[in-house]
């Protein structure tokens, strides 16, 4: 198995050790005449060496709030905790979900394809603490504060922080974990978000999870939309991390599909 710390080191490491293959190169150029729009921020790395392929995006490696990105690890204490049996909640208009009439009954898959705010709060409610810092430790991420509130492990508001490259890694380490107990039905669960959930946008035959956090560059505005994609899902040849400044992360979904279809 690749590590996510040869996949960071891949990352990180001088262009000239990077050495770039030319259609490499070529899709690099190509994303950058394709989107020129600053709003677009993107990461795009070979999933199996962690080489860079195409990169803009200001500050990669500072912390930052990346909102519902964090879900996924947040479930997997919570498995690690109660024998990785799932719950099933049902999400309705007295939910407070991000979907005012709510998702109804959600299990782990459903829930990870919607995104959905009363499932991940009723496992963030539960989670050992502990086990989530064992959890974020292994998948080389920040580990959220001491005594942080449910919301916090959520995603939502500015606590749990990471930078947009070490969650790109964390995501492929994800991927290549598929076989560990609880990792298959989660991403299962982005599975379903590429063909039906938030992350419809990106289309089917990849590993997708949206988020939406808070804004923290200029101009400001409500929120930032966050996309991760890992495809094609059968064998995972391209690491893909998209920001659309100002819109949810449903919407930046669509801007990601687009990406998506450059990179070939």
């Amino acid at each position: 198995m690749i590590t996510t710390r040869r996949r960071i080191l891949g990352l990180i490491a001088p262009a000239a050790l990077r050495a770039a293959s030319l259609p490499e190169q070529s899709a690099a150029i190509i994303l950058e005449h394709s989107f020129p729009d600053i709003a677009v921020s993107y990461l795009a790395a070979d999933f199996r060496s962690g080489r860079e392929i195409a990169s803009r995006w200001p500050r990669s490696h500072d912390a930052a709030p990346l909102g519902s990105l964090v879900k996924p690890f947040t479930a997997l204490a919570y498995a690690e905790t109660y024998g990785f049996r799932f719950p099933i909640v049902t999400c309705d208009a007295q939910s407070h979900c991000w979907l005012p009439q709510g998702h109804g009954r959600m299990n782990l898959v459903s829930a990870i394809a919607h995104s959905c705010n009363a499932y991940f709060l009723n496992l963030a409610r539960a989670v050992d603490p502990e086990a989530l810092a064992l959890v974020a430790q292994r998948y080389d991420l920040n580990p959220p504060p001491a005594q942080a509130a449910p919301q916090t492990l959520i995603g939502l508001g500015f606590e749990w922080q990471n930078s947009p490259l070490a969650m790109a890694h964390a995501y492929s380490e994800l991927a290549a974990r598929a076989s560990d107990p609880g990792v298959r039905s989660i991403l299962d669960g982005m599975l379903l978000s590429a063909r039906e959930g938030t992350g419809r946008g990106v289309g089917a035959g990849a590993y997708v999870k949206t988020g939406t956090a808070p804004c923290i560059h200029r101009p400001r505005q409500m929120g930032d939309g966050y996309v991760i994609a890992l495809y094609p899902a059968a064998e995972p040849r391209y690491n893909l991390l998209v920001r659309v400044h100002g819109v949810p992360g449903a919407r930046a979904a669509w801007t990601c599909g687009k990406l998506r279809r450059a990179l070939v």
